[in-house]
């Protein structure tokens, strides 16, 4: 092997990278360990650029989730390679740049509510129980929530930002807010939501940045005592990441349910992060109005549970009232989040495993399959069982 496990991934970026730790060791050695490499870094780049004369950063960002540690640092080929030789190290990635997955529509709305809650297409209510996520906390990692908007009736929060400005310049975020929690378009109308701001207003952002979002995340969960209460969207992905997969693991551990997109490529979700994490529950896209796999939805063992996602109706971002339509993976993936918010709530079921169990359960029962599949890859369309 040589010195990154990714050395073929897309959208690499040069001389920047995500080192994790071998978790044989006690945290005071990895700790110790990873103020040497601090030292080392903050002098060696000092007025240093890189392969594409880009100047290298001298800052580290750490991370410790569970018995997850990690941390993300520019460095050149001698430094990698004196960080790679340590035993305190396990593997290193280049880091890869990652983006939302969104697409835009046309400007027509589609019953994605009313098709979690009925057997069958051409149903005319979305079903709900009161509860609707009372008591819950939906992290949106992504590119901000406009948390003024009507629809959140104060309830959207701006948890980070790893970005800039506490705003949503792109309308991703807002989007996928509003499907979670919305109180028009939301399947969990009562939950909290929290901004995670990790891609920019092109919505592109990269693994360690996500890294960064979800440290919060685990941090902000630990602190406010919401273990078994917290749900994490993150409806966008890049090229497949140990590091990112292995930090979804960590973050389950944390007592968080991360709900992620399949992806947007046509492709196995295999080749994709976080879609590929063992532990998140990832959502493919179906038109809700056929029951037909979107065209563009990722596919493959790694997906677990269809939901609506092509033109979408949700939160819009250039006023408090606006509204966009967008299709995507990452329209379907809110609509599960919100709807294991809103079973977290009214089953009390906390742990990743039950509630992906009971959405596959809810989705069984129906007797619905996804139409002109993909080979190998589950046909249950989420629903929230009031049908």
């Amino acid at each position: 092997m040589g010195l990154v496990t990714n050395p073929f991934a897309k959208n690499i970026i040069p001389n920047r990278y995500i080192v994790v730790y071998n978790n044989s060791f006690g945290e005071e050695a990895i700790s110790a360990k990873q103020a040497q490499f601090a030292a080392k870094i903050a002098k060696r780049n000092l007025g240093k650029r890189g392969l594409f004369g880009n100047e290298l950063s001298t800052a580290i960002h750490s991370f410790s989730m569970h018995t997850w540690r990690a941390m993300a640092l520019d460095a050149d080929d001698i430094m990698i390679k004196d960080i790679f030789d340590a035993e305190e190290v396990a593997y290193i990635e280049a880091d890869t740049k990652v983006q939302h997955a969104a697409l835009v529509a046309q400007t027509n709305a589609a019953p994605g509510l009313i098709r979690l809650s009925n057997k069958a297409v051409g149903g005319q209510n979305y079903i709900f129980d009161n509860s609707a996520g009372s008591n819950i906390t939906a992290y949106v990692v992504d590119t901000g929530i406009r948390i003024t908007h009507s629809e959140f009736e104060g309830r959207a929060t701006f948890g980070a930002n790893f970005v800039n400005d506490d705003t949503d310049e792109n309308g991703h975020g807002s989007h996928v807010a509003g499907t979670i929690g919305g109180a028009t378009f939301g399947v969990a109308k009562n939950v909290e939501l929290v901004a995670v701001k990790v891609l920019d207003a092109d919505g592109s952002g990269s693994n360690s940045g996500v890294l960064n979002g979800m440290q919060f995340v685990v941090n902000d969960v630990q602190a406010k005592k919401r273990s078994g209460k917290a749900v994490m969207n993150m409806s966008l992905g890049g090229s497949f990441s140990t590091a990112v997969n292995n930090a979804i693991t960590a973050l389950t551990n944390a007592g968080i349910v991360p709900v992620v997109a399949a992806g947007n490529e046509n492709q196995d979700t295999a080749n994709t992060s976080p879609g590929s994490a063992p532990q998140a529950i990832t959502v493919g896209a179906i038109d809700a109005t056929t029951d037909i796999r979107a065209g563009f939805s990722n596919f493959g063992t790694g997906v677990d549970i269809y939901a609506p996602g092509v033109d979408v109706l949700s939160v819009g971002i250039k006023s408090d009232i606006d509204t966009a339509v967008l299709s995507g993976t990452s329209m379907a993936s809110p609509h599960v989040a919100g709807l294991a918010a809103y079973l977290m709530a009214l089953e009390g079921v906390s742990n990743v495993d039950d509630v992906s169990n009971l959405i596959k359960n809810l989705a069984a029962k129906t007797g619905a399959a996804v139409k002109q599949n993909i080979a190998g890859t589950t046909s249950l369309i989420a629903n929230n069982g009031n049908f």
